[in-house]
């Protein structure tokens, strides 16, 4: 669902805070860490009203649409907790869809949560697996990476309620994302590779990457036929592909230095990209004992969600269905309005 362009441009140009987590980041783009110290996992839905929800088992983190506590001399967004009946404690990836629930993977298979009643519903004949990527197609449908080695990818449809494999990857495969024709990038972190399917399953590309990829996201506007990694190492990788993302892409890092574990990461409402940053022991790259680069000037191994947006205030990240705040309640909000993102305490393990 694309949202109003007048809407967009006003949110995007919002004020950000002056965080340095990446002490090198492309001119075209802003940062501000969105809050932090996280609670829950990194992976990331949004409520109907446009506030950011993480995941902690069964319990949902639901932010302030403003940034209304300080940590560290940075003013990030506060929280309340929602516990989910029946939602099951393992898992971490969520995801918008258009029939306006929210789901998430997690080891016995899909559910779907409700957040009118804040109550989850298991999907029979899913595929369990570690619950890291999932993602709504703009059908809405649901991708989803599952199986014994978190290596597998199935597409859920509500409507006719079938569950369909359709890719196998040969190691694990971590963040998915969904670009406007069905196309799904898929993290293979392990042999740090950038794989592009179809909707179907055919290989379109399979790309070495300099990084060990993670968060993914597909470009928009201006950075059409692009994909967007937060990587292991501290570093975010823009691969500009060419059109059906044949070829050699071009590739270049439009954040470096942050020296924290990226993992997964969405694209927000806003259509800004939300990446998690956190210490995971010096993991591919990674630098141990460093998470944030907080406001006040200290470094330490608290984890955070930083938003990346571009200063043009055009969409430059491709998102499928999640909400946006209503416009009465983004007016009310005024100039000061600070975006939504998450956080996250809870890790997912190390991997060889």
């Amino acid at each position: 669902m694309r949202r109003s362009h007048s809407l967009l441009v006003a949110l995007c140009l919002a004020p950000a805070a002056s965080a340095v987590q990446f002490p090198t980041l492309d001119p075209a783009y802003t940062q501000e860490i969105y809050s932090g110290p996280l609670v829950g996992g990194p992976g990331m839905a949004w409520t109907n009203a446009g506030a950011l929800l993480t995941r902690d088992g069964s319990n949902l983190y639901e932010y302030s649409l403003t940034a209304n506590t300080v940590h560290q001399g940075t003013n990030v967004h506060g929280y309340v907790t929602h516990s989910v009946g029946g939602l099951a404690s393992s898992g971490y990836g969520m995801a918008n869809a258009n029939d306006g629930y929210i789901y998430t993977a997690t080891s016995t298979g899909l559910q779907r949560i409700d957040e009118s009643t804040w109550t989850a519903q298991s999907l029979a004949g899913t595929t369990g697996g570690q619950g890291y990527g999932i993602h709504a197609m703009a059908d809405g449908r649901i991708a989803y990476v599952a199986g014994s080695g978190t290596n597998e990818v199935y597409i859920y449809d509500p409507s006719a309620n079938t569950n369909t494999l359709v890719y196998t990857n040969g190691s694990l495969i971590d963040d998915i994302a969904v670009d406007s024709a069905g196309n799904l990038a898929l993290a293979a972190q392990v042999t740090k590779q950038l794989v592009i399917i179809s909707s179907v399953g055919a290989v379109l590309n399979t790309v070495n990457c300099f990084h060990y990829p993670d968060g993914l996201a597909f470009g928009d506007g201006i950075n059409t036929n692009a994909i967007f990694a937060n990587n292991n190492d501290g570093t975010i990788t823009r691969y500009q592909f060419g059109t059906g993302y044949v070829g050699s892409p071009s590739i270049t890092d439009i954040a470096s230095g942050s020296q924290a574990y990226g993992d997964l990461a969405e694209v927000g409402p806003d259509c800004a990209f939300y990446v998690s940053q956190f210490d995971n022991g010096g993991f591919h790259g990674s630098t141990a004992g460093i998470g944030t680069h907080w406001d006040n000037g200290i470094t330490n191994n608290e984890a955070s969600i930083i938003r990346i947006s571009l200063k043009s205030g055009d969409c430059g990240f491709y998102h499928t269905n999640e909400p946006m705040p209503e416009p009465t309640t983004v007016l009310g909000l005024g100039a000061g309005f600070a975006f939504l993102v998450k956080k996250t305490r809870g890790r997912k393990p190390i991997r060889a």
